[in-house]
């Protein structure tokens, strides 16, 4: 099988994108950027800090709209799987509501939370990554913005935000194979 240039695939998303009346709303993302998200293979997956190697979570195994996303150690729990959905959203396995920038806000430092998957820009997300061997670094597709820690701190229940890029570590993340799903 050849390998798909990314010039290739961004100008098929791109086209998806533009189908769905969302590419106007969205910042073109780099010409390196590899938009996939977790489980794009159907295999829930956690998605980790690379400082903190702890897990982005739904706080409380909470499922209603607005729960709050945080960083905690990593349990196995639904709560801490996430797969694709539609239109570059990433889904919580526990609630099955999508991760989100509250109210389609640019500012950094918005703490992000779930919602039900609305098809929103502000649902969407992107891996402005290196490429391979390198860690993701997801930004929003409304904003822009990075994902990221709360003052970069790697303690249980940090609130995960959005925050323009800078490089560090907080705004690394790579993905595994949830322990329940292996």
């Amino acid at each position: 099988m050849t390998a798909v240039p990314d010039r290739t695939r961004l100008r098929t998303v791109a086209g998806a994108l533009a189908a769905a009346g969302l590419l106007a709303l969205a910042p073109a993302a780099p010409a390196d950027a590899d938009v996939t998200v977790p489980g794009s293979d159907d295999i829930p997956r956690a998605i980790v800090a690379l400082d903190a190697r702890k897990c982005l979570e739904v706080a409380d195994w909470r499922t209603d709209d607005g729960a709050p996303v945080r960083l905690l150690t990593c349990t196995g729990g639904a709560n801490q799987q996430w797969t694709s959905g539609p239109g570059s959203t990433i889904v919580n396995v526990h609630s099955g509501k999508c991760l989100e920038v509250p109210g389609f806000s640019t500012a950094g430092g918005t703490r992000i939370d779930q919602w039900t998957c609305n098809g929103g820009s502000n649902q969407g997300w992107f891996d402005s990554n290196q490429g391979p061997g390198h860690p993701h670094v997801y930004a929003n597709v409304n904003s822009g913005l990075r994902l990221d820690l709360y003052g970069g701190s790697p303690e249980d229940g940090t609130p995960v935000i959005q925050w323009p890029l800078n490089g560090s570590g907080n705004q690394a993340w790579y993905t595994d194979v949830a322990p329940a799903a292996r």
